[in-house]
């Protein structure tokens, strides 16, 4: 019940994300395509060996999210899926078919809502639309008038996403904090009308 700082000296040097899955801390080593999973049910332990690489597109892993089970790595311009497979090497393996060419915006721009991944996008293409997981699909939720908007911000690598539910509604939130911008999906009123709806909160 207390917090304490690891000192296992096979922690990764520069992790900036946590995940949880399956009973694994998992962590990215900032600037590498690499992430490391804890010993089992502890967060303290570490081995350098229990590692692996997101290689599927020659990109550093940005961000990561643990989502039914899942284990979402988010590049700079590609994105891969990988599940605890039970191999007793390394229990994480790549899902064969999840392998997305369109990354993340910054390290903290996923989130998690109405059963699905949402996430501010990046690629060789550009960057600044947000995606909603459709499976392994990326779908379009932002708008033409949204992204233009986020793609005149003077940053946008420092937005964060999270979620809120508030009177039956689920709210996916992207705050720009540079440009003191939010801009707010409501999930329930999408659904309902099948079209994407977005207000701007103070």
């Amino acid at each position: 019940g207390a917090f304490a700082t690891i000192s296992d000296v096979d922690f990764p040097a520069s992790p900036d994300r946590v995940a949880f899955d399956d009973q694994y801390f998992i962590v990215n080593n900032n600037g590498t395509e690499d992430f490391y999973i804890s010993s089992l049910a502890d967060g303290a332990t570490w081995d350098s060996l229990d590692s692996a690489s997101a290689e599927g597109f020659p990109d550093d892993i940005v961000s990561l999210l643990a989502d039914h089970r899942e284990l979402w790595l988010f590049g700079e311009t590609s994105t891969e899926v990988w599940s605890n497979t039970g191999n007793p090497d390394f229990p994480f393996e790549r899902i064969s078919g999840a392998f997305i060419e369109t990354g993340i915006a910054g390290a903290h721009c996923a989130t998690k809502a109405d059963n699905s991944v949402f996430w501010l996008g990046a690629d060789e293409r550009g960057r600044g639309i947000i995606w909603r997981a459709d499976g392994y699909t990326p779908k379009r939720v932002s708008t033409h008038a949204i992204e233009n908007a986020i793609q005149g911000y003077s940053t946008i690598s420092d937005c964060i996403a999270f979620t809120q539910q508030q009177d039956g509604h689920t709210f996916v939130w992207f705050t720009f904090p540079t440009a003191d911008v939010t801009w707010c999906y409501d999930a329930a009123a999408s659904a309902d009308l099948g079209m994407p709806v977005w207000h701007q909160r103070a």
